[in-house]
């Protein structure tokens, strides 16, 4: 038996959406982003081009390595304690960038989904939008 790979849970809104703090939503398999994000930024190449840089909060996900190289280019990684927590910040050689609500890894499948197009539709700081799909409580 092999292992198929995964679909990639991502989902990123129109160009001619509304405005709001987030373009989209992501929802990593495991919290280790140093695997995850390989897999993300060859996901966000046909909008952003090569992936220069990504914010993060080290509070939520740790350190991580100062660089990650993904088919040969590197992305600077750069952890922000104020960043929203769960959130990342990811900006292209064209300075295009994309912030994406980051849905926590171990979420329950219906909460995990509601989150991800919540990203797309719904204002407000990444604790609030999960909170209100059910991820987790906020108080």
């Amino acid at each position: 038996m092999t292992n198929q790979p995964r679909s990639l849970r991502l989902s990123i809104k129109a160009d001619d959406a509304a405005p709001s703090r987030f373009d989209g939503g992501w929802w990593p398999r495991s919290p280790d982003l140093t695997v995850e994000l390989p897999i993300l930024v060859r996901a966000l190449i046909p909008r952003l081009g090569l992936v220069r840089r990504i914010g993060y909060n080290p509070d939520t996900w740790g350190l991580l390595p100062r660089h990650i190289t993904v088919d040969g280019h590197p992305t600077r990684l750069e952890g922000f304690t104020r960043l929203d927590p769960y959130s990342l910040r990811i900006t292209g050689m064209t300075r295009r960038m994309l912030c994406l609500l980051v849905v926590p890894p171990d979420a329950d499948e219906h909460f995990g989904h509601s989150a991800l197009t919540a990203a797309c539709t719904q204002n407000g700081l990444s604790r609030h939008i999960l909170a209100a799909c059910g991820v987790f409580s906020y108080g």
